[in-house]
């Protein structure tokens, strides 16, 4: 929180100076590594902060002219409706997960618990659109194959469902998550911790990240694996290789999307180190 007198908010290399400086005054005691690296963790996540937003906006602003020729001026769609869900419902999600644990959102704790619970729960519909869209894509790729479709929906299903269970508990200000502004020297952040504790990183990996690494993975080598198969069949009838002409259909079947789709979704392990070290300060206090 900021001194007395002082309620101006600093700016990023300003808070990244002062930090430093008081650490070095700090004396040295058990937690003075996990509070060093709480605030060099913030710092960062400024940064990190600045540039998401930069990007994201931009491209929003950048491809808003071809959204309102192609979609808003079209007759509405089922498509339609799920390039909303993911654009914008998206858009809510990026921006609140990256304000989270920055100094971009000090205060107060209302805004901090709608930023929050933000983050949590527009999660949900968000990779419910994304990865149904995905799944659509390889089910066209393999020619409409209902087995395929079928394996994929169960894995979908079985994430979707174990991503509202686990919302359901543990993003629920009522029972389990707790909301703080923390002020640490002259700066404040917003800290999510949790009543009865924070689940487990195993726990977290096993019910969120697995689920989704699992989807985005299994998406990956279908899409791949089809067009492999579509590859050599065209060296078999053609007798020569074309890169060219791979290249154009690596484009033309997203392999791209599907490869870039894999780090994304198991994304929340960078969440895990911040809090780790939050329980660990918190459990010295």
């Amino acid at each position: 929180m900021y001194p007395p007198g002082d309620h101006t908010q600093p700016s990023d290399l300003t808070i990244s100076h002062r930090l430093r400086s008081s650490l070095s005054l700090l004396p040295l005691h058990p937690m003075s590594s996990d509070l060093q690296s709480l605030l060099e963790l913030v710092v960062l996540n400024n940064y990190i902060t600045l540039v998401v937003i930069t990007a994201v906006v931009y491209d929003y602003v950048l491809i808003f002219s071809r959204e309102i020729e192609y979609v808003w001026c079209k007759p509405w769609t089922r498509v339609s409706a799920m390039f909303v869900v993911i654009r914008y419902i998206g858009l809510c999600w990026v921006l609140a997960s990256a304000l989270i644990g920055s100094t971009f959102v000090p205060g107060p704790l209302e805004v901090s618990t709608v930023v929050s619970l933000l983050s949590s729960w527009t999660f949900v519909p968000f990779f419910w659109a994304a990865d149904l869209v995905m799944i659509l894509r390889v089910y066209a790729l393999w020619n409409r194959s209902k087995a395929i479709l079928y394996i994929l929906l169960f894995i979908y299903v079985v994430q979707t469902s174990i991503n509202i269970v686990f919302n359901g508990i543990y993003a629920n200000p009522n029972t389990h998550l707790s909301v703080t502004v923390v002020g640490v020297f002259d700066t404040s952040f917003c800290n999510v911790s949790y009543v009865d504790g924070p689940p487990t990183p195993g726990l977290y990996i096993a019910l969120v990240i697995l689920p989704g690494l699992l989807l985005a993975a299994t998406l990956l080598v279908f899409a791949v694996f089809q067009t492999v198969k579509q590859s050599v069949e065209l060296y078999k009838a053609t007798k020569q290789w074309q890169p060219n002409r791979y290249v154009q259909q690596l484009v033309s079947d997203g392999i791209l999307y599907f490869a870039l789709y894999v780090p994304i979704s198991p994304s929340g392990l960078f969440s895990v180190p911040i809090l780790l070290i939050i329980a660990r300060i918190n459990a010295n206090d």
